[in-house]
């Protein structure tokens, strides 16, 4: 491998507006994608027998969810189409792109007709629909946090990685907000008729503004230095496979495990609300907004955590907290002697703490491959770590309730998902010391090829 000096660079450096500007609109996009997402699920109610009409109410909300679930089973697929054009033809393109799709596939569902309209033709387009959305959110998540890394200041990479999962907070913040909103500005019955569209075309006005913004910014600073250097690689795919594939499947390993924590507390949790506590259905998704909104600033403190005490040693140590959380946390969620401010104040502290997390968890899927090949080598390993924890995760967890008879057996699976995250996050850091400069080693291969 060639020497080279981290502190050298050929391209002058961002302002500091611009890449405010960048770290904005990942945040922004990140929010649109993570609420246009869980809009379909906190629907479910009103949409289920609209689609999947069924004698059996549960047999609907179970044909609903099942379609929720392929949204994450297509993010594998978004990872790669959406990774390949992220470093072929740059981050900003893509992520203009992922929006659009994303955009489309959300007034779809607010669009289709029901099945007493257009028989099975309606569940067919949203079908469709879910894996748009899921093939969009592939490349926008991990695409908007390699951007934001990619476009932070020198000891900053933490606090810049910290505006995707923060985007991702809010939306779970303003989907419930806008549907609680818009039932009672509709009512109840209106909103089970024609109400529950509302929300999508709402989602659908907030994702032209956004996409309007990111057609504004330029491309991440990284970027810009493999372009300049002629270090764009034309196969990603395959040079990624080929030279990380032992980091890549490390990643899938920690993102299984940290994924399943960090969205099992702010997903899984409101449906285990409803089920094993006391509490109504009408309340959960006020108390879920609230406690969202209250706990957001805590994702930007722990990337400045990140940034002060290194991400790795700051990721293993949030990592052994939440596993050693999650028993006690399900046993005082389920005891049965606790009431709605009980819950709020117990779901507030776990969201705190899962919040200190999800900026490291981020960034250590970004920053452990070279820039020429990041967003492809990234987007597998997350999309696919993704798809086991955070996808599967909620389906894992109320099996094995349903298995043991025990409601505090998720808590099992938190220790689980912390053993396995630790496990592949000290591995992949002990194969490989974060990227930071590796654009430096990018320019340096490229004028060796360019010499006669």
């Amino acid at each position: 491998m060639s020497s080279y000096s981290v502190e050298h660079t050929d391209v002058p450096a961002t302002p500091t507006r611009a890449r405010r500007k960048a770290a904005v609109a990942a945040m922004l996009g990140t929010m649109i994608d993570s609420s246009d997402l869980v809009l379909y699920a906190y629907l479910t109610a009103y949409t289920a027998p609209l689609f999947f009409p069924n004698e059996s109410p549960i047999v609907s909300v179970l044909a609903t969810l099942g379609i929720y679930a392929v949204g994450f089973v297509a993010r594998p697929l978004g990872g790669i189409v959406f990774g390949r054009m992220g470093d072929v033809r740059g981050r900003r393109v893509t992520l203009v792109a992922t929006i659009m799709l994303m955009g489309c596939a959300t007034l779809v569902l607010g669009l289709v007709p029901t099945y007493e309209t257009i028989g099975i033709f309606a569940p067919a387009l949203v079908l469709l629909a879910r894996i748009a959305q899921g093939i969009a959110a592939g490349g926008e998540v991990i695409g908007a946090a390699t951007y934001a890394l990619e476009s932070s200041t020198p000891g900053r990479r933490g606090l810049y990685s910290s505006m995707t999962p923060l985007g991702s907070i809010l939306g779970l913040v303003v989907a419930p907000v806008v549907i609680g909103l818009t039932t009672l500005a509709v009512g109840s019955e209106n909103m089970a008729i024609w109400g529950w569209r509302i929300p999508f075309f709402v989602a659908f006005i907030l994702t032209i503004g956004v996409l309007a913004f990111r057609m504004r910014i330029e491309d991440s600073v990284e970027f810009q230095e493999l372009e300049k250097a002629g270090a764009i690689s034309k196969t990603p795919l395959r040079e990624a496979w080929r030279d990380h594939k032992a980091t890549i499947l490390l990643t899938v390993l920690m993102g299984a495990g940290t994924l399943y924590i960090v969205y099992a507390i702010p997903v899984y949790l409101p449906v285990y609300f409803t089920t094993a506590t006391e509490l109504s259905r009408g309340s959960v998704p006020w108390i879920t907004a609230a406690v969202m909104l209250a706990s957001a600033p805590m994702v930007v403190i722990g990337g400045l955590c990140a940034d002060r005490f290194g991400r790795a040693r700051f990721l293993v140590i949030m990592l052994v907290v939440l596993g050693a959380i999650g028993y006690p946390l399900f046993a005082v969620l389920s005891s049965g002697s606790v009431g709605v401010i009980e819950v709020a104040l117990v779901y507030l502290g776990a969201m705190v703490l899962s919040n200190l997390a999800l900026a490291a968890t981020y960034q250590a899927f970004s920053d452990v491959f070279p820039p020429r090949i990041r967003f492809t080598a990234a987007a597998i390993g997350y999309n696919v770590g993704n798809m086991i924890g955070a996808g599967f995760g909620p389906l894992m967890s109320t099996a094995l309730i349903e298995s043991t008879g025990n409601v505090r057996a998720p808590g099992f699976l938190f220790v689980g998902g912390a053993v396995l995250g630790i496990v592949g996050l000290l591995a992949v850091t002990r194969l490989h010391r974060p990227q930071v400069a590796a654009s430096s080693e990018d320019r340096v291969t490229a004028g060796q090829m360019k010499r006669p």
